[in-house]
């Protein structure tokens, strides 16, 4: 690196920063110990080594307008100005590459906010950010060590047998630590003092990034707000695909159409159990439908009068149950009767009618490229007798970097950390009793949980977004007011979505 490259990134810098800093050299940015596990202390040289790229963008007057999940914009927001932070660095020694962005708004509430991802994603959900400076939060986010739009393919193994397992604990939890520490000590150079609190908000992988956080971190925010979070993921993720095992084994295929007909008639069943008729289950656990009770019984398909098959009675069974041993003992939860079985038992058809899974990638990649470690291996071979041993596979090797299923919060607690988490009933991805557990055995051991951890569920509503029951709207909002004033929420409050079959 030249000396010259090193100054013009300063002065730029000094350039687009505010005045408190633009005396100051680059590694100002960047306090001794603020980031752990990356050298950037002791020269400009060493900083600019380590730290390939750093972008500083000044944005005028953006307009946000997403209304995605908690990403709700009433009324819309405009003419923000913000400067956003892009820096892209590696671990000394490891190879890898993480990208983060940290957006900071002209007008800050001095609070830093740590967002999270989805699916294989680390982060960079443009929504998460443009919300959270629309609020006055300086707010960061991460790749996680890859992008988005790199298929696992590329960058799960490094050769056949052999996981990249530097980049799948980047993205189970060195990435999210890192960004933190970037975040805050760049929100404390920009602002002249430190953010007064942090938070953390995420839903499905940002869920669980932010309990990973609360278990392995628990000093570094105040407050989580842990959505529909993907926790006991060395469980939950190989069992998105016991579905698919189950069609393989049976070699059949079903329509999706015949796997809405029996969500419909599900919940037409067990709607009113809780007293009123709304076209959502609002008490699953109570929900004993037989979906073999239909077999032999019409249905609607696309128009077109057809017969409710055993076959897919079966599949929705093994949906609805969930993984078990061949001796029937339950390896995890199924879906809830009322959520969507595409994603778990989703298919193609040709136009002649003939179908094939079509499994949901999460669940497969993690099979074929962390447990199987093999890019040819063939999913479908594995039969409903085998999947137990690949559920065991999961949990044995990967337990320590990214199960995120610790129930001892005691460290948490002893920081003074709020956790909310909230799970909707319907979630079509991650079932919601993962969640639950969780907080029981969290209580089994600390029976004073509720004065930091406190969990709520959602009827209706599905994974993060969507569904037809009412959604948590005011989450964050209730989680600062704990942290900062002391009172934990004992309901959250909820938007029902339009129905446009209401009568």
């Amino acid at each position: 690196m030249e000396v010259e490259e090193g100054l013009h990134i300063q002065q730029k810098l000094a350039s687009i920063l505010s005045p408190t800093t633009a005396t100051q050299s680059l590694q100002a940015l960047f306090p001794p110990g603020s980031v752990t596990g990356i050298d950037l202390i002791s020269n400009m040289y060493t900083l600019r080594q380590f730290i390939h790229l750093v972008g500083f963008v000044p944005i005028d007057k953006f307009s946000a307008n997403p209304s995605i999940g908690q990403y709700d914009f009433d009324p819309p927001a405009g003419g923000l100005n913000f400067c956003n932070i892009s820096i892209t660095y590696t671990h000394p020694g490891q190879q890898d590459t993480i990208n983060t962005q940290i957006w900071l708004p002209d007008v800050w509430n001095e609070r830093f906010l740590g967002n999270g991802g989805g699916g294989w994603a680390g982060g960079f959900i443009e929504p998460a950010n443009s919300w959270a400076i629309s609020q006055g939060y300086s707010a960061a986010s991460t790749d996680g060590g890859h992008s988005a739009t790199t298929p696992v393919s590329e960058w799960g193994l490094i050769s056949p047998g052999n996981i990249d397992l530097y980049t799948l604990q980047d993205l189970a939890s060195a990435s999210l630590s890192d960004m933190a520490s970037l975040g805050k000590s760049l929100s404390a150079t920009y602002y002249g003092k430190s953010p007064a609190f942090s938070y953390w908000n995420g839903c499905s992988q940002g869920g669980r990034q932010g309990m990973m956080m609360a278990q392995r971190f628990p000093d570094v925010y105040q407050g989580i707000l842990a959505i529909a979070p993907a926790i006991n993921w060395n469980t939950l993720i190989p069992s998105i695909y016991w579905p698919q095992v189950n069609m393989n084994t049976l070699g059949f295929y079903p329509q999706t159409c015949e796997l809405n007909a029996f969500t419909a008639a599900a919940t037409e069943a067990c709607d009113a159990l809780d007293g009123v008729t709304d076209g959502i289950i609002s008490l699953p656990s109570l929900c004993r439908f037989d979906p073999f009770t239909l077999v032999g019984e019409n249905f609607s398909c696309d128009g077109n009068s057809s017969t409710y098959s055993r076959e897919t009675a079966m599949i929705v069974n093994a949906t609805w149950t969930g993984p078990t041993t061949v001796d029937g003992e339950s390896l995890w939860p199924g879906l809830t009767p009322d959520s969507n079985l595409l994603p778990y038992a989703n298919t193609t058809c040709s136009s002649n009618g003939t179908c094939i899974g079509f499994p949901f990638v999460v669940g497969s990649d993690w099979i074929q490229y962390f447990i199987m470690k093999n890019a040819s291996f063939d999913l479908t071979s594995i039969t409903t007798d085998r999947f137990a041993g690949i559920v065991e596979a999961s949990t044995d090797q990967f337990q320590s970097i990214i199960g995120t299923q610790n129930p001892d919060l005691s460290a948490f607690r002893n920081a003074g950390g709020k956790l909310l988490t909230y799970h909707g009933l319907a979630d079509q991805y991650i079932p919601h009793p993962g969640t639950s557990m969780y907080h029981d055995r969290v209580e089994a051991l600390d029976a004073g949980v509720d004065k930091y951890f406190r969990h709520f569920e959602a009827p209706g509503f599905a994974h993060c977004f969507g569904g037809v029951g009412a959604r948590p709207t005011n989450a964050l909002q209730d989680l600062v007011d704990w942290v900062e004033k002391g009172t934990p929420p004992n309901v959250l409050k909820a938007k029902a979505p339009v129905r446009l079959d209401a009568p």
